[in-house]
């Protein structure tokens, strides 16, 4: 028995050795990004463009899959069920994360997920026709005074916003609901509301002078559209930021981490990124890692502040 133990002893060093050089070895396979949005959308559009460059950075091909449903919830609620190892990933909107849970039944909240990457930002706003004379938000609700304002609704974001700024000023602001931002910039250009909220559907039209925007959702003012002030500077202390994130599962293990945020960072900074968000009017926002998770719990304290606020007599 005693002969077999320094062999035994030689085994177990060489295992140990062997680990570190197994985990090095990662990705060994494709890595999959499911998109919580239809082919077609811009989540989906940024999600293969960020796939394509991705791979590069990681060595292996980067999957790109769809499963539509519940604004993003069927998709990042599947990922709570996959494996925490890297190879299983999901892009969705931010808001799927940071406002969803407060507003509906959802199993999960921001701290049940990995986060990596932020790669550009919805310019959410609400617009009008320069021919109503409003220079910013407050004109329209100061015209809209004892009589009150509709104006084209796409998310239940924008209603909750919308009841917080009618508490605020004593001006009702009646959604109008549509099937999505190019929808509601049709509707207020041709006249059949008084405002419209987009999340970015707006921005030719506001380029060409066709549409004004009274303000916008974002912390800051859009660098493509600088004269434009947010609901901040108007004094309604209000925000709603929606970006487009990439996500893995809880769990997941620091060096798989690590390579996936260096890579995703380096993706960030690939011109044919930049060129895709300037096409798709998104924000050239980018956070990775840790300014991430932490940017995802502040907007989700945020939202949650907000839901409560609105149900407040």
């Amino acid at each position: 028995m005693r002969a077999r133990r320094p062999w035994l002893l030689i085994t177990s060093i060489c295992a140990l050795m062997a680990a570190p050089a197994a985990e090095a070895a990662w990705p060994e396979k494709p890595v999959t990004i499911t998109v919580g949005f239809g082919a077609g959308g811009t989540t989906d559009v940024a999600a293969r463009a960020v796939g394509e460059v991705l791979a590069k950075h990681l060595g292996q091909p980067v999957v790109i899959e769809n499963k539509a449903g519940a604004g993003g919830a069927v998709a990042a609620t599947a990922l709570t069920k996959a494996a925490p190892d890297g190879y299983s990933l999901v892009a969705n909107t931010s808001t799927t994360m940071t406002f969803d849970p407060h507003a509906t039944s959802l199993t999960y909240t921001v701290d049940d997920f990995t986060w990596l990457a932020a790669i550009g930002e919805f310019p959410e706003a609400y617009i009008a026709l320069p021919e109503k004379g409003w220079k910013t938000l407050a004109d329209a609700v100061a015209a809209g005074k004892g009589k009150g304002l509709n104006y084209a609704s796409t998310t239940s974001i924008d209603r909750v916003v919308s009841a917080l700024i009618a508490k605020k000023t004593g001006t009702p602001l009646s959604a109008v609901p549509t099937k999505g931002g190019a929808e509601a910039v049709t509707q207020v250009m041709g006249g059949h509301v008084d405002l419209a909220y987009s999340s970015g559907a707006y921005i030719p039209q506001a380029k060409a002078g066709q549409v004004k925007v009274l303000a916008v959702l974002s912390d800051k003012r859009l660098p493509s559209l600088p004269e434009a002030p947010t609901l901040l500077e108007l004094g309604y202390d209000l925000a709603s930021v929606n970006l487009i994130v990439f996500m893995a599962p809880k769990g997941l293990p620091a060096d798989i981490r690590g390579k996936l945020i260096e890579a995703f960072a380096a993706t960030a900074k690939d011109p044919k990124i930049g060129d895709l968000m300037a096409k798709r009017s998104l924000g050239e926002t980018v956070l990775v890692g840790d300014d991430l998770t932490g940017t995802m719990r502040a907007h989700s304290a945020r939202f949650k502040a907000m839901i409560e606020r609105s149900k407040a007599q």
